[in-house]
């Protein structure tokens, strides 16, 4: 799947001589781009940019040198071609160096792919850094008797739901089994943002968070734009770790939002099919403790959807459910990653490996040497890769050292130390710590393959992202205890990553089941429009191995929804319901993670860091109502979910409206009538000075809930005015 990954992003950089250009697109990018006030004359380039259509190079050098300069000022034309081919936005410079000098022009559907790229590739907005003080974490003795919600797993999902749950007043109590809250991001180390190819940096919790990864890096010269060459948001571990302990502690205010750290849901209290509470088991410095907390909603946001078999809920998991499991049977590749860094002053006694681990045999090394070998010239089209194309890949910022990227000089080993995973290692917590063990040894091997056979001796694991905790220390112990053959590695093993990058995880089976062929956004399909539309994906369908068929769930998915490529099927925004977030019959309990009902493949799109913050906003949003309201989560209304996300500024409807740009005073409103499906877009416009008739008006509020003193208009109104006018009934009448 990587390989294919990079060469959709090779693709994307080649040009031809003449390029077509898709208008709605063009017209989409240029709206996008005139509204961050890159573009200041729209009307050119929309006649400019068009299929056949010629730009003049004056323009384009001019627009060019204005890009280059979000990332970094350029010096003349030449410095900022060679910015935009760094930043993925160019792939020929010479074709732009020739057409952009005086007198010359480009074709318009170069630039038209140039601006699409620039659209994807914004840097993140520096917003005001958060001043809170670090949410410290809270023995388990000191707990409440009872919370509100319970949310198990402080990943992306997890903390996601417990920020907007107390934003919204609810008092929230939130579990981890790790001391390094973070999941899949920070504390498994996969802080390269996967964020597709759209203005996923736009919407909701993942906005504030880009916004504060910019915040910490900024003052210190130091771009976070630097996973896969330079183009993707990411952050060091720790820096994640530390963003996430702040945005808790905002959240919290003065309210009550708690962190247990090593603790994990051992049983789940119901009352019939709905939940009324827990019981925690917390790893203590004298033991263990275990204990009863009540809560009126329980959330399952764990990597591995840990907490779905206790309530009793029906689940997925790979191709079978609970009641038919096979534990052979293949999901997702796992990897267990480590944070490396280069030491130009030498590696710290005990990081250099200068002997082969154990179960280091040829086939090992021969399989290394066919992905990965000496080089310093990134070059995403030659397999196999070179050093610097590796450590590009997954590249992060390095606060450190002084100076900026490029060149990256910390990265977290991804790529070539994928792990086979089945069932049995999810169902079974033997079979997965074996699997866990295996899969720190087989990147301790990687490492060891760098610094020797690669000859990088100056490059080691990271010892500054603070992953030596007491949790790591321990499960370290407990395998070199088993393995005493291991113990001379025990310093470096201390520092990789908490736990390991699971792709896949149980699922539970909602109310809707969201599918591959729902998000096929190739352009002859449309993703499904879902009216209860909660959170919004962009990634492509991407599973780690199991892509074959006796692997999938043909019963919910189909042999042709496999792409045959990276982005195959496509990139871009689709719908994720709130019925996906619902138990067929459990109450007070809702996933927040890769747990959502969905299928194998369309988790392969859902599974990104920027796609489960977003989900976990959701999920947070509608405990937090539930209980506002004294209903299960079932019976919280999805509009009033929808309202509330919109003014948390999350984007709901899949496609940018260019005529109604987010610093619009109706955007919310406008996002709002285009989700529900009460209005249409005609080419991507709104056309917000269009007449409304009393009739249609009408008919657009039976589709909303029932509610007293329903809005009616007597005349003809605009757009816009139906669209506030519905919002505002939304948000004044229904929520209270």
């Amino acid at each position: 799947m990587i390989l294919r990954l990079i060469a959709f992003l090779a693709l994307l950089t080649v040009f031809a001589d003449a390029v077509e250009v898709r208008t709605e697109q063009a017209q989409h990018d240029i709206a996008v781009l005139t509204e961050q006030k890159i573009i200041s004359s729209p009307a050119y380039w929309s006649e400019h940019v068009v299929t056949g259509g010629k730009c003049d190079g004056a323009k384009v050098s001019a627009l060019l040198m204005h890009a280059a300069g979000l990332f970094r000022k350029a010096a003349n034309r030449e410095d900022a071609i060679a910015v935009l081919q760094e930043r993925g936005i160019i792939g020929a410079p010479e074709y732009w160096l020739q057409n952009t000098a005086p007198g010359k022009a480009c074709d318009g559907g170069n630039v038209a792919a140039v601006l699409n790229r620039m659209v994807a590739r914004l840097p993140s907005k520096r917003v005001p850094p958060l001043t809170a003080i670090p949410l410290e974490a809270v023995p388990a003795k000191q707990l409440r008797e009872s919370y509100d919600i319970i949310i198990a797993g402080a990943g992306t999902g997890g903390t996601g739901a417990a920020i907007q749950a107390a934003r919204m007043g609810r008092s929230v109590l939130l579990l981890d089994e790790t001391d390094y809250i973070g999941g899949q991001m920070n504390a498994a180390g996969v802080t390269s943002m996967d964020e597709g190819v759209t203005l996923v940096r736009e919407r909701g919790l993942y906005r504030e968070l880009s916004g504060q990864i910019a915040a910490h890096y900024q003052p210190l010269n130091i771009t976070s734009e630097t996973a896969y060459w330079m183009r993707h948001v990411c952050v060091e571990p720790r820096v994640g770790r530390h963003l996430l302990h702040m945005f808790l502690a905002d959240a919290k205010g003065k309210g009550t939002l708690d962190l247990a750290l090593r603790t994990v849901v051992s049983k789940v209290i119901k009352n019939g099919d709905t939940v009324t509470g827990i019981e925690i088991t917390a790893t203590t410095p004298t033991g263990t403790e275990t204990r009863q907390i009540d809560c009126q909603v329980l959330v399952d946001a764990t990597e591995w959807g840990d907490v779905i078999p206790l309530t009793g809920a029906r689940y997925r998991v790979g191709n079978c459910t609970n009641d038919s499991i096979d534990p052979k049977r293949a999901i997702q590749d796992a990897t267990w990653t480590a944070v490396v860094k280069q030491y130009p002053q030498g590696v710290p006694s005990g990081f250099l490996i200068t002997q082969a681990p154990p179960g280091y045999t040829e086939n090992v090394h021969k399989a290394f040497t066919k992905s990965l070998v000496e080089g310093d010239k990134v070059d995403t089209k030659v397999k196999p890769w070179d050093f610097a194309t590796f450590i590009g890949y997954r590249g992060m910022p390095d606060s450190s050292r002084s100076g900026d990227a490029p060149p990256i000089t910390r990265t977290h080993l991804n790529y070539n130390n994928d792990f086979h995973i089945t069932i049995g290692e999810v169902e079974s917590p033997a079979l997965r710590q074996r699997a866990a063990r295996a899969m720190r040894l087989k990147t301790l091997h990687l490492v060891y393959y760098i610094q020797n056979t690669l000859g990088k001796k100056d490059w080691a694991v990271a010892d500054d992202e603070g992953y030596d905790t007491p949790y790591n220390r321990a499960a370290i112990d407990a395998w070199l205890s088993d393995s005493p053959e291991l113990a001379p590695y025990r310093e470096i093993l201390y520092h990789f990553s908490t736990m390991a990058y699971a792709r896949e995880s149980r699922r539970i089976i909602g109310l809707h089941t969201l599918t591959a062929s729902e998000i096929d956004r190739r352009p002859e399909h449309t993703p499904t429009t879902f009216p209860n539309t909660v959170a919004i994906g962009d990634y492509a369908v991407d599973l780690h191995g199991s892509m074959a068929p006796k692997y999938l769930e043909m019963d919910l998915d189909h042999e042709a929804d496999i792409p045959d490529k990276f982005g195959g099927h496509g990139l871009g925004p689709f719908g994720i319901p709130f019925e996906c977030f619902i138990p067929e019959k459990i109450d007070g309990f809702l996933p927040a993670e890769k747990n959502i009902s969905q299928s194998r493949m369309a988790n392969g799109a859902t599974r990104l860091q920027p796609s489960t913050l977003l989900m976990g906003q959701a999920a947070g949003t509608i405990a937090a109502l539930a209980v506002q309201k004294h209903i299960p989560p079932r019976q919280v209304d999805p509009v009033q979910v929808q309202d509330v996300l919109l003014d948390a500024g999350d984007t709901l409807f899949t496609k940018t409206v260019i005529d109604i740009p987010r610093s619009s005073p109706d955007w919310k409103a406008v996002q709002f009538v285009l989700t529900r499906g009460l209005m249409q877009l005609d080419e991507r416009k709104f056309n917000p000075q269009d007449e409304v008739s009393a009739a249609e008006f009408a008919a657009m509020v039976k589709e909303l809930p029932a509610a007293q003193n329903p809005p009616s208009i007597e005349a003809t109104v605009t757009r816009v005015e139906a669209a506030r006018k519905l919002s505002t009934w939304v948000h004044e009448g229904l929520l209270k």
